[in-house]
């Protein structure tokens, strides 16, 4: 993530409005799970789309790496699906079940190649086997002496200490 109080891309912008309408803005924004940075970025493109007929410079979007990265720009939209550690997800600091990965990429129309590119680059940023010292074989049809098997319900099997 971008520190923008650092980076040379951004600017702050400010003004003076209505006490009322600060406390709202910054509420709605809170309850949202949306920074008052992004909102305001989003309302002044749209204003200035407004104000002159055409779009302001919008930089071209990235495509989401992995899916802290599709959570953190669609966090309102998965608000809703029943999804408990959302900011969390965004953050990165935790993994998505499969089944919350399913209801995230259902609720946002995500095609199935994209999903699996999701996956793979969400699972290949989380996963640290050098560090961890685990090497995770595809398909390799069964534990084998170095592996691990993991169950829901039981302790790692197949390593010999």
């Amino acid at each position: 993530m971008t520190d923008r109080r650092r980076s040379d891309d951004y600017k702050q912008v400010s003004g003076y409005v209505p006490v009322d309408l600060a406390r709202e803005f910054k509420s709605i924004c809170a309850r949202e799970g949306v920074s008052q940075s992004d909102a305001l970025e989003e309302m002044i493109r749209e204003w200035i789309g407004k104000s002159t007929g055409s779009h302001a410079s919008t930089p071209k979007p990235t495509p989401p790496e992995t899916i802290a990265d599709v959570i953190k720009a669609n966090i309102t939209k998965l608000k809703n699906c029943g999804i408990k550690n959302l900011h969390a997800l965004a953050k990165g600091e935790v993994l998505p079940t499969p089944g919350d990965f399913a209801i995230i990429t259902s609720a946002l129309a995500i095609p199935e190649e994209e999903r699996k590119i999701i996956w793979q680059k969400t699972l290949k940023f989380s996963v640290l086997s050098e560090i961890m010292g685990v090497k995770v074989y595809k398909d390799s049809g069964g534990v084998k002496k170095d592996e691990c098997e993991y169950s829901q319900n039981s302790e790692p099997t197949g390593l010999e200490l």
